[in-house]
């Protein structure tokens, strides 16, 4: 069934920041002990009452490109998150890896992907990366998984524009055009709140959905939410807001709370 993401709902989206993979620098824990922190986490946003789950992987030396190891990992931890939970579920494979995440989702039944670089021209440490958006709607339709939407992040956080003179309002105008199901707008970092003022420059841009893909709090969510349509939250259900640490369910049912969620 695909998923409705115009269904007149504020939709809140819990990451699931995976434990460093085998094969990533400086990983430590097994598969194991990263499916069962995946799975757990994933069960707790399910519980409290989130609308959808995102996996990512956490690389401590980030490049745009996972590796087969990797691949294989995640590969893993995706299954065992769809089998534990019912809820719709999302993949974020690194900078460039659109076409591993989209055949995890069509093989093990995903709703969605973020991809974050997808009309950009973007640089950071790793060079200049150049947007996948024809390559990714192609690649989809290839493989018969035009159910599996595709959130495309403009101007995306931890990289800088090559041509810093394209606006965000432009970037957005672009992804849509490309065929992108909704776009992300993030802060400069992650857990750094995305600013309201370029929430609305892309909502007054484009008709497709809107997420907000970092920085949401307690304490600005109600704002988030009157602008946005879809939210992703991550590094505020954690405790002491470390990726290291597990989703806390006191701090995911305070959120919600805060959203104006009966939990």
């Amino acid at each position: 069934m695909e998923w409705n993401l115009t269904g007149g709902r504020k939709l809140l989206i819990g990451m699931i920041h995976c434990l460093p993979l085998p094969g990533t620098y400086g990983a430590t824990a097994t598969i194991d002990e990263v499916i069962a922190r995946a799975v757990s986490d994933a069960k707790v946003l399910e519980h409290v009452g989130f609308d959808a789950v995102m996996i990512e992987n956490e690389d401590l030396c980030l490049e745009p490109h996972m590796t087969k190891v990797q691949f294989s990992a995640i590969s893993m931890v995706a299954q065992a998150v769809r089998s534990a939970v019912k809820l719709p579920l999302g993949l974020c494979c690194s900078g460039l890896n659109y076409e591993e995440a989209l055949s995890i989702a069509k093989v093990v039944g995903g709703d969605f992907i973020r991809t974050p670089i997808f009309v950009d021209t973007v640089m950071n440490y790793n060079g200049i990366m150049t947007p996948c958006s024809g390559k990714i709607i192609r690649y989809r339709r290839e493989i018969s998984a035009e159910h599996v939407k595709i959130f495309a992040d403009v101007q995306v956080k931890h990289y800088y524009m090559v041509n810093p003179e394209v606006d965000i309002a432009t970037s957005a105008k672009w992804a849509q055009h490309q065929g992108a199901d909704a776009v992300i707008v993030t802060g400069c970092s992650t857990g750094t709140e995305t600013a309201s003022s370029d929430l609305e420059k892309v909502k007054n841009s484009i008709s497709i959905p809107v997420a907000v893909g970092s920085g949401v709090t307690e304490k600005n969510i109600a704002e988030k939410m009157q602008i946005a349509d879809i939210l992703i939250i991550g590094t505020t259900l954690r405790r002491n807001g470390s990726m290291a640490e597990p989703i806390d369910e006191a701090q995911a049912r305070a959120l919600l709370r805060a959203a104006g969620r009966e939990v």
